[in-house]
């Protein structure tokens, strides 16, 4: 009988076993001796192993062991691309699952943050020059005609030595808004004039020390629309013997500019509305506006000219820069004389100027 040449597979092997123990076999004419030497060499080549790594215990003669049949050992790199593979089984079907629950769930869609309104522009900018940096910031976009900007300045001195500077952080004559546009243009309508005379402090300057900085708060109307260029500016002086002279300014042909587009429309959602019953007037505003109302106004008082005074008199005041609306309620300062005029704007960041006349005769 030809010997084993290669090992069977487990299965194989018990199938094998099984039909040699049905078949009836004639025995063989074999000492004890021989019997032990067949059985041992059919182990080890069942095996393939040592003997000696067979366990401790007797066999009788003819009888037939019957062991698992391991094959040899994967080697790493098998084991790598078994691992690699379940890998990808898993990830395909995975992948399979989500794009059926994708298709057949209903989706929904959920959105965070205040509602979806008017995409507002970028209203900052900052320069460098002359050891001085300055930064500009007005109220965001889309920007439209009558509108009020909020005007924020900031300037700070990185140079060694301590400088002198005015408006718009000091007060002038007037009011300085601390804003100005490129064009020479005619303005679609005017505001109450805020020149009535120098205000109480005016001529301030104040000293800006290395390392410091300084800041002001400022508002500015849009009277005109299309392509605006706004100009921030800041004066620098110096003082000898109670005498202000004007010098030139570091930041000179570098200061702040924004460049925006002022639509001539103005948002229904935008707009103020007075209602004047003179010397009151009331304010219907959005409520974000309502905490954010400014006022100016101007007021011209006459008396009707007589025999005695063909002339007659008259004279003019205001206030002298944008104020703070304590409510919704402007209460208008009168005099002394009989006919009284005011000229008023009331407005708040990012909402259109409501302005006009109201008269009063006594």
């Amino acid at each position: 009988m030809k010997p084993f040449e290669d090992i069977l597979p487990e299965e194989e092997g018990n199938d094998l076993v099984d039909l040699l123990q049905e078949e009836h076999l004639t025995p063989l004419d074999l000492t004890p001796t021989e019997q032990e030497q067949i059985t041992r060499q059919v182990r080890e080549r069942l095996l393939q192993t040592s003997p000696d790594t067979l366990p401790d215990k007797e066999y009788e003669p003819g009888q037939v062991l019957i062991v698992p049949v391991s094959g040899p050992p994967a080697t790493r790199r098998q084991r790598l691309v078994r691992l690699i593979s379940s890998l990808v089984a898993i990830l395909v079907i995975g992948v399979i699952i989500t794009s059926a629950l994708l298709l057949f769930i209903p989706q929904k869609t959920i959105m965070t943050g205040p509602p979806a309104g008017p995409v507002r522009a970028s209203g900052t900018t900052s320069v460098q020059a002359g050891g001085f940096e300055m930064m500009l910031g007005i109220t965001p976009g889309p920007y439209f005609i009558s509108e009020m900007l909020e005007v924020n300045i900031v300037l700070t001195n990185h140079t060694s030595k301590t400088q002198r500077v005015g408006v718009p952080f000091g007060n002038g004559c007037g009011y300085a808004p601390g804003l100005s546009i490129k064009e020479d243009l005619q303005p679609a309508f005017e505001l109450p004039p805020m020149d009535h005379s120098c205000p109480p402090g005016a001529g301030q300057h104040f000293q800006i020390a290395p390392g410091q900085t300084l800041s002001v708060h400022k508002y500015f109307v849009l009277q005109w629309s299309g392509n605006i260029i706004l100009t921030s500016y800041v004066e620098f002086d110096t003082g000898t013997n109670g005498l202000t002279r004007p010098t030139q300014s570091p930041l000179e042909g570098h200061l702040p500019t924004l460049h925006i587009q002022v639509s001539p429309q103005v948002p229904q959602d935008r707009q103020l509305t007075a209602h004047v019953t003179a010397p009151r007037i009331t304010v219907d505003a959005p409520a974000p506006a309502r905490a954010h109302l400014q006022y100016l106004y101007d007021k011209s008082c006459t008396n009707d000219r007589t025999a005695s005074n063909p002339m007659g008199d008259s004279y003019g005041t205001g206030n002298f820069g944008w104020e703070a609306l304590r409510g919704t309620t402007l209460n208008l300062p009168g005099c002394s004389m009989k006919h009284i005029t005011w000229d008023y704007a009331i407005g708040a960041p990012g909402y259109a100027v409501a302005f006009g006349k109201a008269q009063l005769d006594t």
